[in-house]
């Protein structure tokens, strides 16, 4: 027989009540209500497969110093990396049900070209005869953002992104020159994702320091080019997740600007079988009655510490921020005036729970004092700052390829890309509880 000293209840909120009409949880009385269930989300809940189908735009850069990426294929060779994923990203984009309506560009000197599908295809399959001077980083961008309806679309552009201006001098303002031309794109709240890929490459490569060779001739060395996807925050994850292929383990990731503020709902999970994973450990314990979920906690003994479950549908941010060591290193839980913490390890994926299967994750955490007037448990997932392989591929001479891949002054180009953002950014998510004590 359990002694109830105290009493908690959590209730979930995230920009509003969603479970609200769920009411309190009373495992001694019947009710004719049916509790929340996990596979049955609030309706106000924003589901990942009803999001608006996309308009996007896809750019080639097909500069000549990109045309070792792309080389003339026969059935003696293997197509290289680069035309693997980006003749299939093509592919995806011009055929998925996700996209409403696709339009392929070609980067050619200062304005961008239109093409069609199968042109853009022959193009990277190695017909790369109109290839001419690659534009400057920062014109180049400013130039497919200038473009009718831009900003209201994805953007996707390939690229080696080499800065090397003509005039030198311009290089010592390389973050500001990148933050300019991506301002009409963040003034209007687009976010930016940046994919960093590796390619064989087979031809003349053209560094951006210039001494002792202008040019330097390869025949299947390993180089990095870069996938950027700018557009709305909820299309540009959306396009990630939906339309992008799927990213290997060694592709490099970075993203500014995502926010989620429809996240579909937390639920505590309070009523489950004593034998289920899900059930609780520690001191504290928790009242279950087998009923699924419920937004309601009935906590013994806070003092001594209690811990509870969330569950969290995660589907929406990109893949690598659902890895649960991501999480682990960046979630945070806080109670102003109390004291509650995420246990070790306990970031999972969802699996075979037929309970929750609305949900991609659950988490655990320890509760052990919150104020006795009752307070806010905010569980968020702060927006992360640059990471720090850019830092180890960014390289101050690309004269000479390495056996590992680099950028000329990769870190610049980054920081100007978080340059333009506010410096303080919003939460990746936030999920809101209320504490109250009986």
């Amino acid at each position: 027989m359990r002694n109830h000293l105290t009493a908690a209840f959590l209730a979930f909120t995230l920009g509003g009540p969603l479970l609200s009409s769920c009411g309190e949880v009373d495992d001694s009385k019947e009710t004719t209500t049916p509790p929340t269930t996990a596979g049955k989300p609030a309706p106000a809940a924003t589901a990942l497969d009803a999001a608006a189908p996309l308009q996007a735009n896809v750019f080639l850069e097909l500069s000549g110093g990109m045309r070792g990426f792309m080389p003339a294929n026969t059935t003696a060779t293997e197509p290289t990396a680069f035309q693997q994923r980006i003749g299939l990203l093509a592919s995806r984009t011009h055929s998925s049900p996700a996209v409403a309506e696709a339009e392929f560009w070609l980067s050619l000197n200062k304005a961008p070209q239109k093409s069609t599908y199968a042109h853009f295809r022959e193009i990277v399959q190695g017909d790369t005869h109109e290839a001419a001077l690659g534009t400057e980083l920062p014109a180049m961008l400013e130039n497919i953002l200038a473009l009718p309806g831009a900003t209201n679309k994805v953007n996707v552009v390939v690229s080696d992104f080499i800065y090397g201006p003509k005039n030198q001098a311009t290089s010592a303002l390389m973050n500001v020159n990148i933050t300019d031309a991506l301002a009409t794109a963040t003034k209007k709240g687009l976010a930016v994702a940046v994919l960093g890929e590796t390619s064989r490459f087979y031809g003349t490569f053209h560094p951006a320091v210039k001494t002792p060779r202008k040019q330097v001739t390869l025949k299947g060395e390993t180089l990095p080019y870069y996938i950027w996807v700018i557009g709305p925050a909820a299309a540009v994850g959306h396009y990630v997740n939906e339309v992008l292929p799927a990213t290997s383990a060694a592709t490099q990731q970075a993203y500014f600007g995502l926010t989620f503020p429809k996240v579909p709902y937390a639920a505590v999970l309070t009523q489950v079988a004593a034998d289920s994973p899900l059930a609780p450990s520690g001191n504290g314990s928790i009242s279950y009655g087998g009923a699924g979920v419920s937004t309601n906690l009935e906590v013994d003994n806070v003092k001594d510490g209690v811990d509870f479950t969330v569950a969290l549908d995660l589907r929406q941010l990109p893949a690598a921020w659902r890895e649960p060591t991501f999480l682990v290193q960046h979630l945070q839980a806080q109670v102003p005036n109390g004291s509650v913490k995420l246990l070790p390890g306990s970031v999972k994926p969802v699996s075979n729970i037929p309970q929750l299967q609305a949900y991609t994750h659950t988490l655990r955490l320890h509760l052990s004092d919150f104020p006795k007037g009752g307070g806010q448990l905010r569980l968020t997932l702060p927006a992360p700052g640059i990471p720090a392989w850019v830092a180890q591929r960014s390289t101050e001479n690309d004269n000479q390829p390495g056996p590992v891949p680099h950028t000329y002054r990769l870190s610049e180009i980054m920081n100007g890309v978080r340059e333009a953002f506010p410096q303080a950014l919003p939460p990746v998510f936030t999920a809101t509880f209320t504490l109250a004590q009986d």
